[in-house]
């Protein structure tokens, strides 16, 4: 049954006084008072005589002031407590993420909790409260081990590949732990089914034991080790990220410097290929400017192979201007590739290291190069083509 009434009681008591579990007041009664105490379950006493709640008809203290004397139910967590310090020193459940406080009334402070929400105060203690035991089951969560049986607090272990020493947390609230408001975002970060699907959720929980190392790593007591993360942190969010920025920035520049390689191998590899494929073809022309000279040598050619060696030479020219043009589209179509590229990279200098930057700008300057010297070749290649031509005119005119 719910102790409100006793509440009630105490905040329109003249006189209250508190010594676990004897709750004792003094109230005027009126007829309100009256149905509060047709409600109450556990007076023991009125102006100190013995009495049994349920033969006293409270309607005859109408118009009095009474002294009651209650004994309040300590057989669990929902009881009268002397303050908060009391209560927190008495909350042995389990720590869950979907918890629900139990009804309780610190009676220093005057503040009354109930799943009620209209009886209960509403004071940030209480969310502060929820939010911390909330977290510390997502840290539970994330712990290699936990240990139940340690005292009356449980006891969380995190190990790092890096360091042989776990840290350990002795999980133990205080009134200090409730004193601000903290952002606990970063343990839903990591314990969401969502982030299990993150491609670097790995890489942050590793980073996140490593932090816990590099943040508590200096021989705290597990009970001393729990307070100063929970106290501090917003100081530990800060390290979190830091690290794993830099992981990423790590993790990033490789993948870059990867990528940067990758696009240089494949586009230098193309252009090689391009020019070897019109190497190979253009063997043709020098084979005709030869059969053309020694036609030359014999001094006399019969009008019909006259004619088949012009038809030789301009099919031969076309074949190899279409094969000249085809490669040059490719060439462009690298040339923008390389675009694609360059484009990809260009602007993010300040996010890369000194080191990669100078690995782009030397890959640009050899990508370049490449792209000029293919170019240039073309050009002289498209000049090839037409010596089986010249030769011929030359040929026509010396004889």
């Amino acid at each position: 049954m719910s102790f409100y009434p006793l509440v009630q009681l105490r905040r329109a008591a003249s006189q209250h006084s508190f010594n676990r579990p004897v709750f004792s007041c003094s109230v005027h009664v009126t007829e309100g008072i009256a149905e509060i105490l047709e409600q109450c379950e556990y007076l023991r006493e009125i102006n100190g005589s013995d009495i049994d709640g349920n033969l006293v008809n409270f309607n005859d203290y109408i118009d009095q002031e009474i002294e009651l004397t209650f004994r309040t139910p300590r057989t669990n967590e929902s009881q009268f407590y002397q303050n908060l310090n009391a209560f927190l020193d008495n909350l042995t459940f389990s720590y869950s993420e979907d918890v629900e406080l139990p009804e309780f009334y610190l009676f220093d402070e005057d503040l009354y909790y109930s799943t009620n929400s209209i009886e209960s105060d509403y004071d940030d203690i209480f969310s502060r409260l929820k939010l911390l035991i909330r977290s510390v089951a997502k840290l539970e969560n994330l712990a290699h081990y936990h240990d139940e049986k340690m005292g009356d607090s449980r006891t969380l272990v995190y190990l790092s590949g890096e360091h042989r020493t776990p840290i350990v947390l002795s999980v133990s609230i205080s009134e200090n732990l409730l004193s601000k408001d903290i952002n606990f975002s970063l343990l839903n970060e990591l314990t969401s089914a969502e982030s299990e699907l993150n491609m670097h959720y790995s890489d942050k929980l590793s980073v996140f034991y490593a932090s816990l190392h590099e943040f508590l790593g200096g021989g705290y007591a597990p009970d001393e080790a729990f307070n100063k993360l929970i106290d501090s942190w917003g100081a530990f969010v800060a390290l979190y990220q830091n690290n794993l920025s830099t992981y990423l920035s790590g993790f990033s520049f490789h993948k870059a410097k990867k990528e940067v390689a990758e696009a240089e191998i494949e586009l230098s590899e193309k252009l090689t290929n391009l020019t070897s494929d019109i190497v190979f073809k253009l063997f043709s022309v020098p084979a005709s400017v030869m059969a053309l000279a020694a036609i030359m040598q014999k001094g006399q050619l019969d009008a019909l192979v006259f004619v088949l060696l012009v038809i030789g030479v301009i099919v031969t020219i076309l074949l190899m201007y279409g094969l000249l043009k085809s490669q040059k589209n490719k060439y462009e179509s690298l040339e923008k590739a390389k675009d694609l590229v360059f484009s990809s990279i260009d602007g993010k200098e300040a996010e890369y290291p000194d080191e990669l930057n100078t690995e782009i700008i030397a890959m640009k300057s050899r990508l370049n190069k490449h792209f000029k010297s293919t170019d240039k070749w073309l050009g002289y290649y498209k000049v090839a083509i037409f010596s089986p031509l010249i030769a011929l005119i030359l040929f026509i005119i010396i004889a």
